[in-house]
C-alpha cells in the first residue's frame, strides 16, 4: 500500500479544516508520509530527535509487540516504511492484543488512555463486517452529553445509501473548536511533537476503512445525480473528521476539560455507522453495507 497518496491527504486536510483544528497543527505534519522525509525548510516530517521522532515511535512500536509477546509482529513493525502497513500488520491480531499492545505505546502521550481507544477502534473499522456492535441511539446520546448539549428533540436515524435522497448534505458533527478556544489551547502548552505523532499514526489507519468507505458507497450512488457526487465526497471527509477530532481532542483533553465528544463517533464507525451529523431535527447515521445488521432501529428518509 502506498503511504504517499495525495487524495487521501487532501481529504486528510479537508477533516482539518472542517473542524477548525488548522491553527493546532499545521497541515505540514502531513506533506511528508514516510519516514525521514524533509525539504528545505527543515524535517517536514516531523522532529528528528526526542520520543516522537519517526525513529523513536518505530522502536516504541516494536517495544509494544514485544511487551504483549509477538515477537512476529515487532519483526514485521521494525521494517516497515510507514503507519499504513504497521497499521495492517497490527490488525491482524486479536483484539485483546491490540488493546494492550495499544495502552502501552501511547502510555507516554498526553490523553494516552484515549489515543489507544481511538486506536483500537480506527484500526478495526470494516463496514461489511463489524468487529464491534453498539447501540447506536446509546452513542449519540453520550456524543450530545459531551459536547454539553441537548439532544432534546433530536432523533438518531439510521440510513442505507439507497434512502439518503440528498439527506446529511448540511449535516453538522459539531465537533468545531472556536477560534477562541483554539488560540486559548494553543497559548497553554506546546503539544506540536505528541499531536504530529497521533496523527501520523492515524493517518496510517485511516487508509483502508476510508478505501473501503468508497468502494462500498460508488455502486450504491447514482453519480449522475449532484446529492450523489457530494455524499460520496461528504463520506470520507466525515470520517477522517471523526478520527482526527477524536486523536486531537485526546492529546488536548487535559487542558479542554470533560469528555472527548468525537470517541462515541469512533465507536459508531467501528460498528458500521458513518455519523454524518445533526440535520432537521435528526442525528444522521449512514450504514455503508445496507441494513444487516439486526436489532437495532432503523428508519429511512
Amino acid at each position: 500500500m502506498s503511504c504517499t497518496r495525495r487524495g487521501f491527504l487532501k481529504t486528510v486536510g479537508a477533516a482539518m479544516v472542517g473542524l477548525g483544528l488548522t491553527r493546532l497543527e499545521p497541515l505540514r505534519s502531513f506533506a511528508a508520509s514516510t519516514p525521514g522525509a524533509t525539504s528545505a525548510g527543515g524535517a517536514v516530517g516531523g522532529p528528528t530527535s526526542g520520543p516522537y521522532s519517526i525513529d523513536a515511535l518505530r522502536a516504541r512500536a516494536v517495544e509494544a509487540a514485544r511487551f504483549v509477546g509477538d515477537d512476529g509482529l515487532a519483526h514485521e513493525l521494525s521494517e516497515v516504511c510507514c503507519w499504513a502497513p504497521a497499521a495492517t500488520a497490527i490488525r491482524k491480531r486479536p483484539l485483546d492484543v491490540q488493546a494492550r499492545g495499544s495502552q502501552f505505546f501511547f502510555r507516554d502521550f498526553p490523553g494516552g488512555d484515549e489515543l489507544a481507544q481511538v486506536m483500537q477502534f480506527s484500526n478495526n473499522t470494516a463496514w461489511q463486517r463489524p468487529r464491534f456492535r453498539f447501540d447506536p441511539d446509546g452513542l449519540v446520546a453520550s456524543h450530545y452529553d459531551q459536547l454539553q448539549r441537548t439532544q432534546r428533540g433530536v432523533r438518531t436515524e439510521v440510513l442505507t445509501p439507497d434512502r439518503l435522497n440528498g439527506a446529511g448534505a448540511r449535516a453538522d458533527l459539531g465537533l468545531v473548536l472556536d477560534r477562541a478556544t483554539g488560540d486559548r489551547l494553543a497559548a497553554t502548552v506546546d503539544r506540536a511533537e505528541p499531536m504530529w505523532a497521533a496523527l501520523q499514526i492515524f493517518a496510517g489507519t485511516l487508509l483502508d476503512p476510508t478505501d473501503d468507505l468508497s468502494r462500498r458507497l460508488s455502486p450504491a450512488l447514482s453519480l449522475t445525480r449532484a446529492h450523489d457526487r457530494a455524499l460520496a465526497r461528504l463520506a470520507s471527509v466525515r470520517y477522517s473528521q471523526i478520527v482526527i477530532g477524536a486523536a486531537q481532542r485526546a492529546v488536548w483533553s487535559d487542558v479542554l476539560g470533560g469528555g472527548n465528544p468525537a470517541l462515541p463517533l469512533v465507536q459508531l464507525t467501528a460498528a458500521g455507522y458513518l455519523p454524518l451529523g445533526e440535520e432537521d431535527g435528526r442525528f444522521l447515521l449512514l450504514q455503508p453495507a445496507g441494513s444487516r445488521l439486526a436489532g437495532y432501529r432503523s428508519e429511512s428518509v
